[in-house]
């Protein structure tokens, strides 16, 4: 209340991030002083409870001499707030308050800085301020520089579904960083999702399939690589990928059921990342693996898969030849979002029974393309992305049949 009307905020959602939210306080402000003078501004820190002193080194950065930038002077007024938020420490309670600031605040853009990127400098604070200010477009998402073989979840799961389901060529739909209008802002907390448990890790996915069902002009920036999210088994993994897909879905029935070709977006910044290499795993072990696992699960498969699909599931399994079978992977995605959807089994249940058949996927890409070029693979993503949308109608009707 005592900041008043801004024009852009930039929150930062922190948990325990000393190690990099000087610096990233100090690009703020560079970018702020240097390349937005006549903008009134203001940074929110949103802390969950740190215990390693990141809300004190925001409140008491200096920036000395070295770290500013001489002008002429800012023409509006710059202000840094502190603010602990309360209840579950999780990106979603850290959001809804920096939502509600943007409301008080009328901010016409509200930025969100990932705390743990370390390579976040004035020019990146200053691309993802600028079309949202200038009204060019009302959400911009992260675009990360990805090896093909890199991130599976993302590029066998979510990436082609988010596409093919919402007709929207979005890259990243659960990156950690982006930018959006202030009437997205204050549409976003008039809406029921922060009262459900799934928005604790669901909330990134939301926010981008909102933001499209929502009709907003949607946008990419290529940022840097972010550091990783804190650890977790693959089986949490995959069953909050699978509830944040639900939500969503759930949420937008009524768009996606029509959404039709996946559209381009533009994109804005420098892709000045050197694409990096590829997790190195073993990707024979967890066919391995999953195989012995599917062949356990088979009768209570029976209850979420077409007999069809099953049927297929277990010849490929078992083949001494496997293929990479794209349309066998899209129905039974399919078909599990839309058990998930009619409560044929329990989600915990349900992720259960997905994790062994997504092994076997990812399993299988990394086989076939263990020895290709980059360029073969990342066809391959491409192709995959087209089998999701072709097949959509499949979604359309597992959605609602009754079984």
């Amino acid at each position: 209340m005592a900041v008043g009307q801004v024009d852009v905020l930039v929150g930062l959602p922190t948990l325990n991030n000393a190690a990099t939210v000087v610096n990233i306080a100090k690009a703020i402000h560079v970018s702020f002083t240097r390349d937005l003078p006549r903008l009134r501004t203001v940074i929110i820190n949103s802390d969950a409870g740190s215990t390693d002193g990141t809300p004190e080194l925001i409140r008491d950065a200096s920036f000395e001499h070295g770290d500013m930038v001489q002008t002429s002077h800012s023409l509006r007024t710059m202000h840094r707030v502190v603010t602990p938020y309360h209840g579950i420490p999780g990106k979603n309670t850290a959001l809804q308050s920096l939502f509600a600031a943007a409301v008080l605040t009328q901010a016409e853009t509200l930025v969100v800085i990932d705390p743990a990127g370390p390579a976040t400098t004035a020019e990146r604070v200053t691309e993802l301020i600028t079309p949202i200010w200038r009204a060019e477009v009302e959400f911009l998402a992260p675009r990360y520089r990805r090896h093909p073989r890199d991130g599976a979840l993302v590029t066998q799961l979510v990436r082609p579904l988010v596409r093919a389901v919402y007709g929207v060529e979005l890259d990243e739909p659960l990156g950690a960083e982006f930018a959006c209008s202030g009437r997205f802002a204050s549409h976003c907390l008039e809406q029921d999702i922060w009262q459900q448990d799934a928005a604790t890790f669901a909330i990134d996915l939301w926010l981008r399939t909102e933001a499209i069902a929502h009709g907003l002009t949607i946008g990419q920036i290529w940022r840097p690589p972010t550091a990783s999210a804190a650890p977790t088994t693959l089986r949490q993994a995959v069953r909050q990928i699978l509830l944040s897909l639900l939500v969503a879905l759930r949420a937008h029935e009524s768009f996606w059921h029509t959404a039709s070709d996946a559209v381009k977006l533009p994109t804005w910044g420098d892709d000045r990342t050197k694409c990096p290499g590829a997790a190195e795993w073993d990707h024979v072990a967890l066919a391995v693996q999953a195989q012995h696992d599917i062949s356990e699960i088979r009768p209570l498969l029976e209850g979420v898969l077409d007999p069809a699909v099953l049927s297929r599931l277990v010849d490929e399994i078992g083949a001494t030849d496997p293929r990479l079978d794209d349309e066998l992977w899209v129905r039974i995605v399919y078909d599990f979002l839309g058990a998930s959807n009619r409560g044929s089994a329990g989600m915990d249940h349900l992720a259960d029974m997905f994790v062994p058949i997504y092994m076997w996927r990812a399993a299988r890409f990394m086989s076939f393309t263990a020895h290709e070029p980059d360029d073969v693979a990342q066809t391959r993503l491409n192709t995959l992305c087209d089998a999701f949308l072709r097949l959509k109608p499949l979604l359309v009707n597992s959605w609602t049949v009754e079984v």
